[in-house]
């Protein structure tokens, strides 16, 4: 079992870039779309972690890294995994150190995706979702043809709780004080491949396969 990790704040792109790495045989492992889905079936896990989010807050560490767990442990030796918004803290790096050698895999090496924390917040509070098909637009980037309504289905397009300007910023702020620590971790290691996430995804998803080579 190999695993590759993306680090970086909210809003570096993350999850599009990871689109690239899963056409090279990555599983994408996001934990936010496992925490999105368990507040869409509003279990109390989901719950607990809406409200978190609705802040900016991460989930403890015990949550998320018992959903790794239960993944890697269910997996067969051959697979490959993408590790998007995982660890986000130190103790989740190192309890993936420990169930990545438990399972005599590598960590491949960590791309970390750089970019100003204002063109984070410009990008963020201007997305807008659809909330049927999930369709994902840009007030300035990207908008949709017809206003604030989505081109696919025809409905109204919401922002997301935590993509407001106060939220994310508190997201970053918690991001720098609890994942940030984890560059010079990965970089002891001579793991870390900076990746400039601050110009058009094409060239970051370029930027991101060349670091695999």
């Amino acid at each position: 079992m190999n695993a590759v990790v993306l680090l970086g704040p909210p809003g570096a792109g993350k999850g599009t870039v990871a689109e690239v790495l899963v056409d090279k045989g990555y599983k994408h492992v996001s934990t936010g779309d496992l925490l999105r889905e368990q507040i869409r079936l509003e279990t109390p896990l989901g719950l607990e972690a809406k409200e978190l989010m609705d802040r900016g807050r991460f989930v403890p560490d015990s949550v998320v890294v018992g959903m790794i767990r239960g993944l890697l442990e269910s997996s067969d030796f051959s697979a490959k995994y993408l590790f998007d918004g995982f660890p986000r803290t130190l103790v989740q790096a190192e309890k993936l150190d420990e169930l990545i050698a438990s399972l005599n895999g590598t960590l491949e090496h960590v791309a970390l995706l750089e970019c100003p924390f204002d063109a984070i917040v410009e990008r963020l509070i201007g997305r807008r979702t659809c909330g049927k098909c999930g369709s994902v637009y840009h007030v300035t980037f990207n908008p949709p043809s017809n206003g604030e309504l989505c081109d696919v289905e025809g409905c109204a397009l919401t922002q997301r709780p935590d993509d407001t300007e106060e939220t994310v910023r508190e997201r970053l702020a918690v991001y720098e004080k609890q994942t940030a620590p984890l560059i010079s971790y990965y970089e002891a290691k001579n793991l870390v491949r900076p990746i400039n996430a601050n110009q058009p995804i094409s060239a970051v998803r370029a930027d991101v396969l060349k670091s695999l080579a």
